[in-house]
């Protein structure tokens, strides 16, 4: 699913023990001990993803969480009820999930692999956080070809990607900076972000045919999508 499965390999390894020993894990980030800039938005755009998912969702389904990571709001859903299967190509990350999970006897199931073993028309509901933009320019409309074939007709899919701001600055190093890092494997390594974040033009290409969008959301840090497979 993310062709940076090195960098959060390392970052897992590096950051593994922090996310275990964390009180709140689903709310962990590298300054969550100073209860930082980083982590005052990450609590705010995991609890806004959340409530998007009992709003739309029920927990008499299952929900299938593509690109899990170490299982962040995988977790915040368990504690509400849901039962979850998730899915990340960083083996770190499935571990540490895993773990989680077992230790606080949550309803989950993790998966370290690329969907290729998830049966066809198996999901009502689906979300997609904080992913789309760590997969390559070419591969996404694919990506999400795959997620439509998982998903029974009529399922929900949310999605949240990074808000990309107004600011110039911004645009130029989305557009430029990015049109140059998103083709060498040295950045893929060193940066959270290569690949250039996708606009509401991007989105409605990539999904045409495939997912209507029932709301769109944008806050100044993160864009939300409600879809529904066609």
């Amino acid at each position: 699913m993310s062709d940076q499965v090195e960098y959060y390999n390392h970052f897992g390894e590096l950051y593994k023990t922090a996310i275990l020993t964390c009180p709140e894990p689903e709310f962990w980030t590298t300054d969550y001990q100073e209860k930082g800039r980083i982590y005052m938005e990450m609590r705010e755009r995991v609890s806004r993803q959340a409530a998007l998912v009992e709003k739309f969702f029920s927990t008499e389904f299952p929900v299938l969480d593509v690109g899990c990571g170490f299982g962040r709001q995988a977790m915040l859903l368990a504690k509400k009820g849901f039962s979850v299967v998730g899915a990340d190509s960083s083996k770190i990350f499935i571990e540490i999930a895993t773990e989680l999970f077992e230790e606080r006897q949550l309803p989950g199931k993790f998966l370290n692999d690329d969907l290729e073993d998830v049966s066809p028309n198996q999901f009502r509901q689906l979300i997609l956080f904080d992913v789309l933009e760590h997969i390559k320019v070419s591969s996404r409309r694919r990506f999400l070809t795959k997620m439509h074939s998982l998903s029974f007709s009529g399922a929900v899919l949310i999605v949240s990607i990074p808000h990309l701001k107004k600011r110039v600055t911004s645009w130029v190093n989305n557009k430029l900076r990015k049109k140059i890092t998103q083709n060498f494997s040295y950045f893929f390594t060193r940066e959270e972000h290569p690949y250039p974040i996708p606009t509401a033009q991007d989105m409605r290409a990539l999904l045409k045919g495939l997912f209507t969008i029932l709301i769109f959301e944008e806050t100044p840090a993160t864009d939300y999508y409600v879809l529904r497979k066609l």
